[in-house]
């Protein structure tokens, strides 16, 4: 039952990890555009970085939660 429970928690990191990049690619990508339409200006980029930064960092806990059997919001495995 261990295992078992292990695989569960595992895809429930791995849905938490692509829920959390659809999370922040839309807005990225609408960013990205809105800057290449013109209708913000060039300083926009930093704001984009910072949140690639913080979207993909979230991702990847995620993804490594996800690699080791653990549920998404907890510390270790059960």
């Amino acid at each position: 039952m261990g295992f078992l429970r292990n695989v569960l928690d595992g895809l429930l990191s791995l849905c938490a990890a692509l829920l959390s990049l659809a999370i922040f690619a839309v807005p990225v990508w609408a960013t990205h555009l809105a800057i290449n339409g013109g209708l913000i200006g060039v300083w926009a980029y930093l704001a984009l970085v910072g949140l690639i930064y913080i979207g993909g960092n979230l991702t990847i806990a995620f993804l490594r939660k996800a690699l080791d059997g653990v549920a998404p919001l907890r510390d270790r495995k059960r």
